[in-house]
């Protein structure tokens, strides 16, 4: 084997590497933004219905001892 043909494997071999990382990264990056969003939306509209739902309440309980006061 020869200098020439080893230099070229060698980076052949890393620039394939290389892509394929990037692309790898690429992917995670993505699936991973895309599930962490998903969550977090998920969470948010959790809180705000939790948060809706307790004020609601709430106003109602007030409502009703208003109710009954008078």
């Amino acid at each position: 084997m020869t200098v020439k043909k080893m230099l070229k494997d060698s980076v052949e071999l890393s620039v394939e590497d290389s892509v394929e990382d990037s692309v790898w990264l690429s992917v995670w990056h993505s699936v991973a933004d895309s599930v962490w969003n998903s969550v977090a939306v998920s969470v948010e509209v959790s809180v705000q219905r939790s948060v809706a739902v307790s004020v609601e309440d709430s106003v109602h309980a007030q409502m009703l001892e208003y109710a009954y006061d008078c």
